[in-house]
């Protein structure tokens, strides 16, 4: 009686795990039997697509002016300054050269993580685009924290601007 019993739990058991969500694609769920169930295709795209660097309006800032590390508890901040002609500037950036997914910073084959510093420039027409920006005090500061993990994979950075780039050894 009670070997009855154990083998009716255990085949009930065994039916509710091919029921599961976690086991849906495998030959034991019956609602897959009869050609049922979804069949989207499993994709690790995002919705509407990969975003292109041609997709990013944003223009070359003109000039680096500086660039360099400050220490951080876990990693480094990687600190440009950077100089525009007119005042104004606004969204300025340091975006990865090749298309990557959001929040990571990989460096390319060869070691070297290539940069971009983007921003958009005022409004044509606007008081800001006649103001002629003074280097002393109208610099643009970016920084970009770079972790202990992403640092050991670096063997060099390169930033590129509008009017050339830097490069820099972490």
């Amino acid at each position: 009686m009670r070997v009855a019993t154990l083998a009716l739990t255990l085949g009930a058991v065994l039916a509710a795990t091919g029921c599961s969500r976690f086991g849906s694609d495998s030959g034991l769920n019956p609602l897959g039997w009869m050609g049922g169930g979804s069949k989207q295709p499993t994709t690790l795209e995002p919705k509407g697509g990969w975003k292109t660097q041609q997709e990013d309006g944003r223009q070359l800032v003109p000039q680096i002016l500086s660039a360099g590390f400050q220490p951080l508890t876990e990693g480094k901040l990687l600190v440009v300054r950077a100089f525009a002609p007119v005042k104004g500037w606004w969204a300025v950036e340091l975006i990865s050269a090749r298309v990557q997914p959001a929040g990571q910073m990989r460096p390319d084959d060869d070691g070297i993580l290539r940069l971009r510093l983007v921003g958009n420039p005022p409004l044509p027409g606007s008081p800001e685009a006649r103001m002629p920006a003074n280097p002393q005090v109208d610099v643009l500061n970016v920084a970009l924290p770079l972790s202990t993990l992403q640092l050991s994979r670096l063997r060099g950075i390169e930033i590129q601007a509008g009017g050339g780039g830097v490069s820099l050894k972490p």
